[in-house]
């Protein structure tokens, strides 16, 4: 929404999104978001409006898997700001399959990041700033805001598994650095090649075992990200839609939260 003083609101209009930098690879469902994101947010992310996970095409003139993820690393150097819509599903351990929708708003430079949470529904109208070293937890319900260090994973209100870090990083090598990285299909675009790519955790103890990667060689966007548990056992999926970048948002839009709201310092 390019109104910085705007109120939360299930129907409001599209965040952008930002690029944080990764600590550690994802084991867990709370770094694929982003993952996303930015990968996440990873990301993220970002990082998907194909939906295509094909082990097939001619690779003959395509590019590897470090060409590819060097082709996103030099795209994202040139981000002036990003914002997107996060959506996808979550599978619990029991199975059930959580939806999420959140509305992503960066300046990758400041940093600055804002997510604007539509699905769950029990999160829904929550908000989450991420500005400097701070993670700003907005809840709805309570109009209270709690001011958390970037690196505390309590930061995320239920978010994701208690435990887990969240990261927003579509930097892709970044994220999966250690990975072993494969090129796992090319498709031609309507506007240039969309990559697969297949990264495999070599770590066999790691909870997530797989991810799945789309990225479109017309903008060197992350689109879609799949994670597994085991080869066939994925537990989340999730797409970047909505996109759009260097439209000039400013740190103001970014960070806010309402004026009216509580503040509570958890900062440790």
């Amino acid at each position: 929404m390019s109104d910085a003083h705007r109120t939360p609101s299930r129907t409001a209009s599209c965040h952008a999104p930002r690029v944080a930098a990764l600590r550690s690879p994802p084991r867990g469902p709370a770094e694929i978001a982003a993952g996303i994101a930015g990968a996440l947010l990873a990301v993220a992310a970002a990082m998907t409006v194909a939906l295509l996970l094909i082990a097939s095409t001619a690779r003959a003139e395509s590019l590897d898997a470090e060409a590819v993820l060097g082709e996103l690393e030099a795209r994202l150097e040139r981000l002036q700001d990003i914002s997107f819509v996060l959506e996808g599903e979550l599978l619990d351990e029991a199975g059930q399959r959580i939806a999420v929708e959140i509305e992503v708003l960066a300046i990758p430079s400041l940093p600055a990041a804002s997510l604007y949470i539509v699905q769950p529904d029990a999160l829904a109208d929550n908000m989450i700033v991420l500005a400097d070293d701070e993670i700003r937890n907005y809840t709805f319900l309570t109009n209270q805001v709690a001011v958390y260090d970037a690196d505390d994973p309590q930061a995320f209100g239920g978010l994701f598994p208690e435990g887990e870090a969240f990261v927003l990083d579509l930097d892709l090598g970044s994220v999966f650095a250690g990975w072993e990285a494969s090129v796992d299909g090319v498709e031609a675009g309507a506007q240039g090649e969309r990559y697969t790519l297949r990264f495999t955790n070599l770590d066999p103890a790691a909870n997530v075992q797989v991810a799945i990667a789309m990225i479109d060689a017309s903008d060197w966007l992350p689109l879609r990200l799949v994670f597994y548990a085991s080869e066939d056992e994925h537990f989340a999926d999730v797409r970047l839609v909505m996109i759009e970048v260097d439209t000039g948002l400013d740190a103001a839009e970014v960070t806010w939260l309402p004026d009216d709201a509580e503040v509570l310092d958890r900062r440790r």
